[in-house]
């Protein structure tokens, strides 16, 4: 199983969980990350442990669990 995790400043956290086999799935989670990159947001994969991994820049089918920020803007 993979996981979004998609951090929304309006709509708080958003859990995306796709099943590795299962194609229609897959193609759910990918249009989603898409969506969220088109929107600004960056990506990082994790893996279980919790220690971060790398930046993406397109969907990986086969990650344990992306997180999606949103930019922080400081002032």
């Amino acid at each position: 199983m993979g996981e979004l995790r998609i951090m929304d400043r309006n709509k708080g956290d958003l859990k995306v969980i796709w099943d590795k086999d299962k194609p229609e799935e897959i193609k759910a989670a990918k249009k989603q990350f898409n969506k969220m990159l088109k929107n600004g947001y960056l990506a990082y994969s994790v893996k279980k442990d919790g220690s971060q991994n790398k930046q993406m820049t397109e969907f990986d089918e086969k990650a344990e669990k992306v997180i999606l920020s949103p930019v922080l803007q400081g002032g």
